[in-house]
């Protein structure tokens, strides 16, 4: 019965960890890729609930974790996000005004994690969940 215990929790372990890696490689892939375009659609997989998810011109979706950019966001406003940077910059249809918003949450272990790029340890700070 130990044993069994003991295989379960050292899958569980090692599911934990490969999820780990995968989430902390995507929020850097999700990083380090550049967008530009302009909405023209905001949507959620979720029924009834608000939009979390926005569309561009150029067919790509994008999805902040900063509440902030559905909140400001609309139709037809300009969207862009240079490479390898956590800002998105949001010119609104409207008028002139362009906003600068952070756009992925980072959580402190993956900051803290040594394949974190170093060069980002430290950028960044509002964007982080755990400080």
């Amino acid at each position: 019965m130990s044993f069994l215990v003991t295989s379960c929790n050292s899958f569980f372990e090692k599911l934990d960890g490969l999820s780990y890696n995968i989430s902390r490689d995507r929020l850097i892939q999700n990083i380090e890729k550049p967008f530009n375009g302009i909405v023209v659609d905001t949507f959620s997989y979720r029924k009834n609930l608000r939009a979390t998810d926005i569309v561009l011109n150029s067919g790509d979706t994008i999805f902040p974790t900063n509440d902030q950019v559905m909140k400001v966001i609309q139709i037809g406003d300009s969207i862009y996000k240079k490479e390898s940077d956590n800002y998105i910059y949001i010119s609104s249809r409207k008028n002139d005004e362009i906003k600068k918003l952070w756009y992925l949450k980072i959580p402190q272990e993956y900051r803290d994690d040594e394949r974190f790029p170093k060069g980002w340890k430290t950028n960044w700070m509002e964007s982080t969940v755990d400080h």
